[in-house]
């Protein structure tokens, strides 16, 4: 009876099942649009999950591209201030970015840090392609301002590390990002800037010690991610190109499922294509959306500045990986709009700095209107050596393309404080045609955020703060 009743239940689920598949084969439209549906869920997600390494891509790739050099023996610098040709994300163009992007695969790397001197220093940082940092330079970082040797070498390595600072990077590639820091910004001080990068070295480890300086002023550098079809090639070419994550094979199992395997090509279909195009568009959509509301208010209702990354940034080392989570969605979104964080994250003693992307009520910020923000009193602001704002585009993190003020700083020569001590900082498309003083181009249709940065934030940081972007009604 047993045997009768199991082979009685066994040929009614082969018959459900054989019932089902038969329902299945003939609708072969149900079938194609679970398919569908699949893939450009799968699509969102190995994007998200992939976005730093994009952005690694394109910060790298273009650099090598359009300025020549390699991976193992360049340094690529700005001899002046950026100006809005440097499209990478919210960039500083108030002390010239130095950076290299480079390759441990073939081995270990050199590099060698100047001394800072009275009248420059470093303020910078080795990273993984991940953007994870590993260790800070400079005055505030290993060397102490002392300059020196480092050493970059894969994890586990056993050579000689004698007499050289160790930075031991768990990717094939990374990059050192740093901030030339000079008094101010005027030729002289710029012109000494640009001779002390040159003491900024790059090379083979046994190899020979020459470096290839390369500076990108004026010229077009698109640093940023591009939300079209190439965005899937710059992530084929990234898992191609660097370690697996032992930690993250899931995501790769994602990136398999829609064509983007290590060691295999990248060829989809046409509806693939259409497919994973309509994914970036919506991924575009989502971290836009992501980037304006996940970072937490500090001022509650006092004050719509927020801190610039969400609070899992802070607790992780910039990883977003804990002992029981992998925030691989909020590190997605950070790393379309932010590059370089600093291994000193939390107590970082050069400059810090403060999101605004929502006006006084609330609301995201357009070219379509002016806005302006009203600092009581200049003197009020923690910032030992100055103070300024930035303006981005909320559509790629890059400056507003073609304005020839993409910032105003406390130390420019041009920057107006009040007769009562007051500082109006104003935003518009017609800034030539108002008195408005302390403004910055923006464009009508766009949407745009604005980065306040203090430099030698004072323990009055905690006291201070920040009012709002308003809307000017007309």
């Amino acid at each position: 009876m047993k045997t009768i009743l199991i082979l009685a239940c066994a040929a009614a689920i082969t018959v459900g099942c054989t019932d089902k598949a038969a329902d299945t084969q003939s609708n072969p439209t149900v079938s194609q649009s679970i398919e569908d549906k699949r893939f450009e869920r799968r699509a969102l997600e190995a994007g998200t999950w992939i976005m730093p390494q994009v952005m690694y891509e394109r910060m790298a790739q273009v650099a090598f591209d359009s300025f020549g050099g390699d991976a193992t023996n360049t340094v690529y610098y700005y001899a002046k201030p950026m100006t809005h040709s440097a499209a990478m994300v919210t960039g500083n163009n108030n002390s010239p970015y130095v950076h290299t992007y480079h390759n441990i695969k073939d081995g270990p790397l050199v590099v060698e840090m100047p001394a800072a001197t009275d009248t420059n220093s470093f303020f910078g940082t080795f990273l993984t392609s991940w953007h994870m940092p590993l260790v800070d330079v400079g005055p505030d970082g290993a060397d102490e301002g002392k300059g020196g040797k480092y050493l970059i070498v894969p994890e586990g390595y056993e050579g000689d590390t004698k007499g050289y600072i160790v930075v031991e990077q768990p990717t094939n590639r990374g990059y050192i990002s740093i901030r030339s820091l000079t008094k101010t910004t005027s030729d002289e001080d710029m012109a000494r800037s640009a001779e002390y990068i040159k003491g900024l070295k790059i090379y083979p480890l046994g190899g020979e010690a020459v470096t290839n300086h390369i500076a990108l002023d004026g010229l077009e550098y698109e640093g940023h991610i591009k939300f079209d079809a190439s965005f899937w090639a710059s992530a084929h070419k990234a898992i191609n190109e660097e370690l697996i994550k032992a930690d993250e094979k899931a995501f790769y199992g994602m990136m398999k499922s829609i064509g983007i395997e290590k060691g295999k090509p990248f060829e989809p279909a046409e509806a693939q294509a259409q497919m994973l195009l309509g994914a970036i568009v919506q991924l575009k959509a989502e971290i836009a959306h992501d980037f304006t509301y996940y970072a937490p208010r500090l001022w509650g209702e006092q004050s719509q500045w927020t801190i610039p990354v969400d609070k899992e940034m802070m607790a992780t080392n910039a990883t977003y990986v804990d002992d029981n989570w992998n925030d691989y969605s909020s590190r997605g979104t950070t790393f379309t709009y932010y590059f370089a964080p600093p291994a000193s994250l939390a107590d970082s003693k050069s400059t810090t700095y403060i999101k605004g992307v929502l006006d006084s009520k609330g609301r995201p910020m357009s070219g379509d209107h002016d806005y302006k923000l009203h600092i009581a009193s200049h003197e009020d602001v923690p910032a030992a050596r100055f103070y300024s704002f930035l303006t981005y585009s909320m559509d790629n993190g890059a400056y507003i393309a073609g304005s020839e003020k993409i910032g105003v700083a406390s130390n420019d020569t041009d920057f107006v404080i009040n007769a009562d001590g007051s500082v109006s900082i104003h935003w518009s498309s017609r800034c030539d045609d108002t008195d408005y003083t302390n403004c910055m181009p923006i464009t009508p249709g766009e949407e745009w955020f604005s980065l306040f940065r203090m430099y030698g934030p004072s323990e009055a940081w905690f006291e201070f703060v920040p009012p709002s972007i308003e809307r000017i009604e007309k």
